[in-house]
């Protein structure tokens, strides 16, 4: 199914693939770039306000199916009481019975075939809709899941960069203070286990 169905997710799917092509990229990474979580999380309130919508239309679509054979019912219950009807009057003629058995007969048979076929239609059409409605909910679910998935792993790996390289500062600023300490006290400056706290704060602007 095409999205010309004016699907509110695939738009909110659209605005995201927007905002991601146009987020600047990891330094030294083809694969990675740099997010914010707050936009992120709204595209994903605003899927998760919106599917519960777009699912319920596609249960509307498939529930019609339920009309569609309701009305072919009563078209082909409207053909056989014609029928009948016209039975009647064909049997009350007694000058004309034979005649009228084979018309009544010919009359049955044939408005019994139309029934049929009307039902037969109708069930095809519905299940029809029923399956291209089912198949597009699970395309559309399956695409909103893979994005999520990856946008989740893209925010993991960059909130990992970045505890990473708070420890390696922490650390940093315990060995100094050590040593800071050892000056102070007049004890040997005891060897440093990590870089300077100079060599250890990059300019966080460009994350």
């Amino acid at each position: 199914m095409e999205r010309k169905m004016e699907s509110q997710i695939f738009g909110v799917i659209d605005e995201l693939e927007q905002y991601i092509s146009e987020c600047k990229p990891k330094l030294l990474s083809s694969t990675e770039i740099y997010v914010e979580k707050e936009v992120i999380q709204g595209f994903i309130d605003d899927l998760r306000r919106k599917a519960p919508e777009e699912i319920a239309r596609y249960q509307k679509i498939i529930s019609n199916q339920d009309s569609i054979l309701d009305n072919a019912r009563k078209m082909a219950d409207g053909l056989i009481e014609k029928a009948t009807a016209q039975t009647d009057e064909m049997l009350s003629q007694n000058e004309i019975l034979k005649k009228a058995y084979e018309q009544a007969d010919a009359v049955t048979q044939q408005t019994m075939a139309e029934a049929q076929n009307i039902i037969d239609n109708a069930t095809n059409e519905a299940n029809a809709c029923r399956e291209a409605a089912m198949g597009y909910m699970e395309d559309v679910m399956n695409y909103v899941e893979g994005l999520l998935s990856a946008s989740s792993k893209t925010v993991t790996a960059q909130y990992d960069d970045l505890l990473n390289a708070l420890n390696s500062k922490l650390q940093a600023v315990k060995n100094d203070h050590e040593s800071l300490r050892a000056s102070r006290d007049g004890k040997e400056e005891p060897e440093s286990s990590g870089p300077n706290v100079s060599t250890v704060y990059p300019d966080t602007d460009n994350q």
